[in-house]
C-alpha cells in the first residue's frame, strides 16, 4: 500500500520539476563581461565594453497577458569590473513623454513609475539574494531576498545608479560593488533575473519566472549569468564611524488642567560609534556595533487600540533590520520566539543605551546561520542571546532551530527554544503548494515554569486561489522574554479560502476576488470559545486599471474574562458577545498621480454599534514632492459610555534629487491627547555615508490648554554623520 501511494505522490510533485529542469536547460545563458577599465558611472552607456556583453531581451509579460509579448523592448547587459557588477539597461519607449517619474526618494517603492529591477543570487542557491530597482529618475530601492512571497524592505545595500532619458526611451546604469554581494571563491556563474515595469500599459515583465504563480521572487525560476571569473576577495573590514551631536529643550509634565512643571532640564551633548562588518568567509559574516545610534529610525505610527489585545509594532533599527528574515520563528505578530524590539528598549518603548553587540549571519553549504548577542545598559542592565540554524531541504524548504536567552533582573536566566521546518512543493501546472509548522518552549526563569507552542500550516498561495489553514496550540506558561505572543493558554484554528478567477473578458477587469470564508477561532484551555472573527468577501475586484474594490462581511465574538478599557471612561464588561459588520474598502491604484482609499465599516460592536471611516490621500507632483494624508475615524456607542476617536497623520516628502532628501511626519490622536512631528533630512554624499538631521517634538493637545508650538512636551534635536569606507 505504501509504495502506491509514494508513486502517486511523485507523480504528483516531481513531472513540473523536471520539466522546470529541462527548460533551464534549454535556456540561453548570458554571459558577463570582464573588462579591466572601470566604468564612469553616467547612465550613457558608451563605453566599447558594452558591445563585448551579451544581450539580455526575452522579456515576456506575466500582466496582463501571462507570456504575452512586451509592447516595448528592453536590453540588459553586464559588465564585471575591478571593482564592482555594472548594470547596464536599455529602456526603450515610443511614448517616452508619458514615463511616469514621479519619485526620487531614497527607498520610496517607486512603485507608481516606470521602473526596472533586478535580483541578484550570488551563491546561486536559489534561496539567497539582494534587490535593486529604480525609475529614469535614478531613485534607489534595495531589499533582502526571504522567501518567494516577502522580502526584508529594511535593508541597505551600498551601490549606486545613474540614468538618462534619450528620443528612444531611457538608459540606466547601475554599479554594485563586489563587497555587496555574496557569492563562493570559486564562482563562475550567478543567478539572476530582471524585470520591467510599465504603469501607462500596466504591464509587468520578466526576463525569467514570468508565470504568474511565479515572479521576481521566485528564485527556483531565476536566469544563469555566467563567465565571472577571479572575483576579488570580500574586503577584510568594512566601517561605519559616526559623530553626533543632540540638543533638547526642558521636559515639561503636564497637568489636567493644562499648567506645567519643568520636569528635566534643556540638555546638549555629543556622541560616537562604530559598526564594523568582517568577513569570516565570503558568505559569512560578522557585524560588531559600539554605542550604536538609531536617530535616523521611522517613527512608531499613533495607533487608538480598541482591543483587548497588546498591538504589534514593526522594528525599525538598521542593526536589527539587516538579515531579519533569518531570525523568522512563529507566526509573526501573533507568537514570534524572537521579536527584537525586546532589546534596547524599555517599559513604554523608551530606549536604552545599547553599549555593543554583535550578529553574525549567512551560510555555510546547505546551512544557513544567525546570531544576535547585545548588552543593554539602563533601568536595568541585560544580555540577551539569539541563534538560528536553519538546513536547506527541497528546492527551497528547510528545516531549522533557534534558541534565545535573557537575563533580566525580573526573569534571569529565561530561555526559549524550538524547531520549525518549511516544505514548499510545486504541483500540477505550476502551483505553489506550502507546509509549515514548528514546536517550541520556553522557560519563563531558573526554576520557572515551562510551556509549549505547536504550529502547523498548509498554505496554497496562487494566482488563482490563496487557500490556507493553520492551527496554533499556546499553552498558558509559553511566554518566551524576547517574544511577542498576543494570547497564551489557548486553541487557535484559522484559514481563508481565496478565490480569485480572471475573466475571459479581461479589458476592464483583470481579476475577480472572493472570499468564500476566511476564519479565525480561539477556544482557551478550559474548551471554551475565548474570541472568532468569521468573514466572507462576496464582491471584490481589480480593475486592470490598478483601482481595485472590495465588500466584506464580518461574524465576531468575543468573551473576555474580565472588564476592560478601551479608552479612559468607556469599559467592556466580562461576557459574552457575538456581533455582525459589514465593510467597504476602494483603492485607487498607485499609478495615479493622485490615490485615494476609502475603508469604511458599520455595525454592532460588543454590545453597543460602532461606525469606522479611514480615508487617506496620497499626491505626488512629479518628481520632487510627494504627500501623504490620513485620517481615521471611530465612532463607538456603548451601555458604559459613548465616545468618538479620532487619529490624522501628514507625511511630505520633498526630494531635491535621490541623494538629498527632506520628510517630514506629523501625527495627532484625541485620546491619548498627543501630537508629534517627526522631521528628517537625509543627504548621502557618497555609497554607504550618510548624513542624518533629525528633529522630534511631542505635545500635548488637552482642552483646557492652548496648543502651543514654541513649549512642547518634549523635543530634541539630532545631528549625525556616518562615514563609510573598506579596508
Amino acid at each position: 500500500m505504501i509504495r502506491p501511494l509514494a508513486a502517486l505522490a511523485l507523480s504528483l510533485l516531481l513531472p513540473l520539476a523536471s520539466g522546470a529542469q529541462a527548460s533551464a536547460a534549454a535556456e540561453r545563458v548570458p554571459r558577463v563581461f570582464t573588462t579591466p577599465d572601470n566604468i564612469t558611472l553616467d547612465g550613457f552607456l558608451d563605453e566599447p565594453a558594452y558591445a563585448q556583453a551579451d544581450s539580455i531581451w526575452e522579456f515576456r509579460q506575466k500582466e496582463p497577458v501571462e507570456g504575452g509579448t512586451p509592447s516595448e523592448r528592453t536590453v540588459v547587459r553586464l559588465l564585471a569590473t575591478p571593482k564592482g557588477l555594472v548594470v547596464g539597461w536599455w529602456i526603450y519607449d515610443r511614448d517616452i513623454g508619458n514615463v511616469r517619474r514621479t519619485q526620487l526618494r531614497r527607498d520610496a517603492e517607486l512603485r507608481a513609475d516606470d521602473y526596472v529591477s533586478m535580483v541578484i543570487d550570488g551563491l546561486s542557491d536559489r534561496r539567497s539574494g539582494f534587490y535593486f530597482r529604480t525609475n529614469s529618475n535614478g531613485a534607489m530601492w534595495d531589499g533582502e531576498h526571504v522567501t518567494f512571497e516577502d522580502g526584508n524592505e529594511e535593508w541597505d545595500g551600498v551601490w549606486d545608479v545613474r540614468t538618462q532619458i534619450n528620443a528612444d526611451g531611457w538608459t540606466a546604469e547601475m554599479f554594485i560593488p563586489w563587497a555587496t554581494l555574496r557569492y563562493p571563491d570559486d564562482v563562475t556563474q550567478m543567478g539572476m533575473n530582471f524585470r520591467r515595469f510599465m504603469p501607462r500599459t500596466n504591464e509587468e515583465l520578466l526576463w525569467r519566472a514570468w508565470r504568474r504563480t511565479e515572479g521576481l521572487r521566485f528564485l527556483e525560476r531565476e536566469g544563469t549569468i555566467a563567465g565571472f571569473s577571479g572575483l576579488p576577495p570580500r574586503a577584510r573590514a568594512e566601517f561605519r564611524p559616526y559623530v553626533l551631536g543632540q540638543a533638547a529643550p526642558v521636559e515639561r509634565l503636564f497637568s489636567p488642567d493644562g499648567s506645567s512643571t519643568v520636569a528635566k532640564q534643556e540638555t546638549a551633548f555629543g556622541r560616537a560609534g562604530l559598526d564594523v562588518k568582517l568577513p569570516l568567509t565570503r558568505t559569512l559574516t560578522v557585524d560588531l556595533t559600539a554605542n550604536p545610534d538609531f536617530a535616523q529610525a521611522d517613527v512608531d505610527r499613533q495607533i487608538v487600540n480598541l482591543t483587548r489585545f497588546p498591538l504589534f509594532f514593526p522594528e525599525r533599527r538598521p542593526f536589527f533590520t539587516e538579515g531579519a528574515g533569518i531570525f523568522a520563528f512563529g507566526r509573526e505578530q501573533q507568537t514570534q520566539m524572537f521579536y527584537s524590539r525586546r532589546i534596547g528598549l524599555g517599559a513604554g518603548g523608551l530606549p536604552q543605551t545599547i553599549p555593543y553587540g554583535a550578529r553574525m549571519q549567512g551560510r555555510f553549504g546547505r546551512y544557513q546561520v544567525g546570531a544576535i548577542a547585545a548588552r543593554t545598559e539602563g533601568a536595568e542592565s541585560v544580555s540577551d542571546g539569539v541563534l538560528r540554524v536553519r538546513r536547506d531541504v527541497l528546492g527551497r524548504g528547510f528545516i531549522g532551530a533557534m534558541g534565545t536567552y535573557s537575563d533580566r533582573a525580573s526573569r534571569p536566566g529565561s530561555v526559549a527554544g524550538g524547531v520549525d521546518f518549511q516544505l514548499p512543493y510545486i504541483i500540477g501546472k505550476g502551483d505553489n503548494l506550502v507546509f509549515l509548522g514548528n514546536a517550541a518552549w520556553s522557560r519563563d526563569s531558573v526554576g520557572g515554569d515551562v510551556g509549549a507552542h505547536y504550529r502547523f500550516m498548509v498554505d496554497y498561495p496562487n494566482d488563482h486561489a490563496d487557500i490556507v489553514m493553520r492551527y496554533d496550540r499556546v499553552e498558558q506558561a509559553y511566554d518566551p522574554s524576547l517574544g511577542f505572543v498576543i494570547q497564551r493558554g489557548i486553541h487557535r484554528l484559522a484559514g481563508n479560502t481565496a478565490i480569485t478567477p480572471r475573466p475571459k473578458d479581461a479589458r476592464v477587469i483583470r481579476r475577480w476576488e472572493f472570499n468564500l470564508l476566511g476564519y479565525n477561532a480561539v477556544w482557551a484551555d478550559s474548551g471554551q470559545l475565548d474570541n472568532a472573527n468569521l468573514n466572507i468577501r462576496p464582491i471584490g475586484a481589480q480593475f486592470q486599471s490598478g483601482d481595485r474594490v472590495e465588500l466584506n462581511l464580518y461574524r465576531i465574538f468575543d468573551a473576555p474574562g474580565t472588564t476592560f478599557t478601551l479608552v479612559p471612561g468607556t469599559t467592556v464588561p466580562a461576557g459574552e458577545y457575538w456581533w455582525s459588520r459589514a465593510e467597504l474598502v476602494l483603492q485607487g491604484a498607485n499609478l495615479r498621480q493622485v490615490v485615494p482609499r476609502i475603508e469604511t465599516s458599520v455595525g454592532e460592536f460588543y454590545d453597543g454599534r460602532r461606525f469606522d471611516f479611514e480615508t487617506s490621500l496620497r499626491v505626488r507632483v512629479q518628481p520632487h514632492y510627494e504627500f501623504f494624508v490620513e485620517f481615521e475615524r471611530n465612532d463607538v456607542t456603548l451601555p458604559t459610555g459613548d465616545f468618538v476617536a479620532h487619529t490624522g497623520r501628514l507625511r511630505g516628502d520633498y526630494a531635491v534629487n535621490p541623494r538629498l532628501t527632506l520628510t517630514g511626519f506629523v501625527q495627532y490622536d484625541d485620546q491619548s491627547d498627543r501630537a508629534a512631528l517627526n522631521a528628517r533630512l537625509r543627504w548621502t554624499p557618497s555609497p554607504g555615508s550618510d548624513l542624518f538631521v533629525v528633529w522630534n517634538s511631542v505635545w500635548p493637545t488637552v482642552p483646557e490648554r492652548a496648543f502651543q508650538l514654541m513649549q512642547p512636551q518634549r523635543g530634541a534635536l539630532v545631528v549625525k554623520y556616518t562615514h563609510y569606507f573598506r579596508y
